[in-house]
């Protein structure tokens, strides 16, 4: 019963709401770096190439 109480209480479910967005905003940080580093990779050399 505690579980089923804890979960109906307001302040609990806003606090796991905010831990869920949290955790949601940290993996998409993620996945753009990931994606945006090897980018910016590609077009540094690209530009030092053709400076030369």
């Amino acid at each position: 019963m505690r579980i089923i109480d804890f979960l109906k209480d307001e302040k609990a479910q806003s606090e796991f709401s905010s831990l869920y967005m949290l955790i949601v905003l940290v993996i998409a940080a993620l996945l753009i770096i990931t994606l945006v580093k090897p980018m910016f990779r590609q077009s540094q050399k690209i530009v030092s190439k053709t400076v030369k």
